[in-house]
């Protein structure tokens, strides 16, 4: 894990420190996250399951962030699950509702880097629930959220890279159509 993180400079761009464990990422159609394997946003339109080593008595905060989007927005959070136990991500509750991959044409090839932390005993996030929409998704960062909500480092993860396909338009324009003016 640390090794493709170091390879695909998620450390130090991204987060400080590599998760020590891999988490198991799968979308109904059988795609899977594979530290940096080439998806399709055709393949991963559908919020995907993950799965992960746990310890019983914590629950735990997935993320998914594209750190690859152009500088003016910075990072952007694409999908939030929150208090989710035993190692499942069917378990716990949506605090950033799940938009795949959207790379916009000529921007190139993106990760998408979905990070496991472990929650702290009454933990709340900081920042409000986010529809599945635009808004308050650009410029965020996975980063100074963990250091806000005093989640540490992440405990697994795993992380794929998609370009711009066919499917982007089309969840672009859904998009577009959800977000207030």
């Amino acid at each position: 894990m640390e090794d493709a993180c170091l390879q695909w400079r998620i450390v130090p761009e991204v987060i400080a420190n590599a998760p020590k464990l891999p988490a198991a990422v799968t979308w109904k159609n059988g795609a899977t996250a594979e530290m940096g394997n080439m998806l399709t946003p055709t393949q991963v339109k559908d919020q995907p399951e993950v799965k992960f080593q746990h310890d019983e008595s914590f629950l735990y905060t997935i993320v998914m962030t594209d750190p690859d989007v152009p500088k003016e927005k910075a990072e952007i959070i694409h999908w939030m699950m929150t208090d989710v136990k035993n190692g499942d991500s069917g378990t716990g509750k949506t605090h950033a509702e799940y938009i795949g991959s959207g790379a916009p044409l000529g921007t190139g090839i993106h990760r998408y880097i979905l990070l496991v932390y472990q929650q702290p005993p009454g933990y709340t996030p900081t920042e409000p629930y986010r529809p599945r929409n635009r808004e308050r998704r650009p410029r965020w960062s996975v980063k100074r959220f963990a250091e806000e909500n005093n989640l540490g480092d992440p405990v697994a993860g795993n992380f794929y890279r998609a370009e711009y396909d066919s499917y982007v338009p089309i969840l672009h324009a859904e998009l577009d159509a959800a977000t207030p003016p």
